[in-house]
């Protein structure tokens, strides 16, 4: 399971939006969830600048009907034809308003004509296979003081305090979403029957209204009852606010913020900046190789480099090139790749696993995540020396490739004809993609 934050209020990446708003890409073994959509489309502008299609989206999930978390959704409906919505009926026909500093209207623009794609819940249900959503919330335990501020206008045109009967909570296989948590963080974990590894979401905590002692008193009641529970927030939870109860939780409650990627492996675009070490890091992880193969081989091991500058550049600088950045759910560079396409052809030139990094499936992982970069590749080619057994079975056996050629001093490559002067080799190898019609 993995889950990507494409709208907040906060970023630590300038390339990326914020606004107030959130929306989150979540994506499970079976699911690929839509989290909220924001207030805008600035969350389908970001995505883009990420490498994520949205288009294969399957569900999208409206905590609650206020618009910096379904304003979004006219613009999703427009690049997602297929995409069921879950949200509350209450949710839907609500008119919401905030009185902060003076009255205004914060219900989202609803789409027209998305009926048959609406799944509308008005009690806890299971809406697929790991996939729960829980409404009607008890509200036994304290309420965010920020709530004073929002009401729902009535048929008759009076205003009355939002008593969010229109907020739900997603769960699935221990993650919690809990959108605004309106009613509460603690009335949220009470109603989720299910055990909860992590809870991501805005907590409604605004700066200024909760008192210290209370935050402190929420944050020990969260460590104490949930001790193994891993706490994500930002959106409406004030920068105070979380300072505050970190230093009561620790790192049990961490903050997110627009472009944070957890779990499982993700691809970035590699930066300008980051080449030399990103290069440095593949020339180790290839020597590694080669010298853990003449170490096995009883051979003392001599200095050619396995992987040359020259190689690297010119791989890096071809036509449709692409080089990516590995990252960890700790946002930790472990590897990467450099790939060429044109059309339904691919190339992948280098990919490497992090020296210390490596048997922990992170290089499978890394070819996933290229494969599902570009679905339109139908056959995918490279090349690997052969003394290195650990890639020929990565290839073979992992990633499912097959060798189709051996390139020696006898029959070399007609791309490279100048590279073996050493009895040297290379396997190539082929993968084709199965077509669905």
């Amino acid at each position: 399971m993995k889950w990507t934050v494409l709208s907040d209020n906060r970023t630590t990446d300038s390339r990326l939006e914020t606004e107030h708003g959130l929306s989150i890409l979540l994506e499970t073994e079976k699911h690929r969830i839509l989290l909220d959509t924001g207030a805008t489309d600035v969350f389908i502008r970001n995505a883009e600048r990420m490498g994520i299609d949205l288009s294969t989206v399957d569900f999208v999930f409206i905590s609650h009907g206020h618009s910096d978390h379904a304003g979004g959704l006219r613009y999703f409906l427009s690049i997602n034809d297929k995409a069921k919505i879950i949200v509350s009926s209450h949710a839907v026909n609500g008119k919401f308003y905030s009185k902060r500093t003076y009255l205004h209207s914060i219900t989202a623009p609803w789409p027209e004509d998305v009926k048959e794609r609406l799944i509308l819940v008005d009690d806890s249900c299971r809406i697929a296979e790991d996939l729960y959503v829980i409404a009607h919330i008890p509200q036994t335990h304290p309420m965010p003081k920020g709530n004073q501020h929002l009401f729902v206008q009535n048929k008759d045109g009076s205003y009355v305090l939002d008593d969010f009967r229109h907020e739900l909570a997603l769960y699935t296989d221990g993650f919690l979403f809990t959108g605004c948590a309106h009613s509460g963080l603690e009335n949220i974990l009470a109603a989720c029957p299910y055990p909860v590894k992590t809870v991501v979401g805005g907590f409604h905590l605004l700066d200024g209204y909760e008192s210290e002692p209370e935050l402190i008193d929420l944050a020990k009641i969260l460590k104490d009852r949930y001790p193994d529970t891993r706490f994500y927030t930002s959106h409406c939870t004030g920068d105070s606010v979380f300072e505050v109860m970190q230093k009561e939780m620790g790192d049990q409650i961490l903050s997110f913020k627009c472009g944070n990627r957890k779990g499982g492996i993700f691809l970035l675009r590699l930066r300008s900046d980051a080449v030399i070490a990103f290069k440095e890091e593949m020339q180790e992880a290839f020597q590694y190789g080669f010298e853990a193969y003449n170490k096995e081989d009883g051979e003392e091991s001599n200095q050619w480099q396995v992987l040359p500058d020259r190689d690297f550049y010119q791989s890096l600088e071809a036509e449709g090139a692409e080089a990516y950045e590995a990252i960890d759910a700790d946002g930790q560079r472990v590897g990467g790749a450099i790939i060429t396409t044109n059309g339904t052809f691919g190339e992948l030139a280098f990919l490497y696993v992090k020296v210390g990094a490596q048997s922990k499936g992170i290089g499978q992982a890394i070819w996933r995540e290229i494969e599902s970069l570009h679905p339109e590749v139908m056959v995918w080619e490279t090349c690997t020396p052969y003394f290195d057994r650990r890639n020929i079975h990565f290839y073979i056996n992992r990633c499912g490739f097959h060798a189709v050629e051996f390139f020696n001093e006898h029959h070399p490559d007609p791309n490279m004809p100048d590279q073996f002067d050493q009895e040297d080799g290379l396997f190539k190898f082929e993968k084709r993609m199965l077509s669905i019609t």
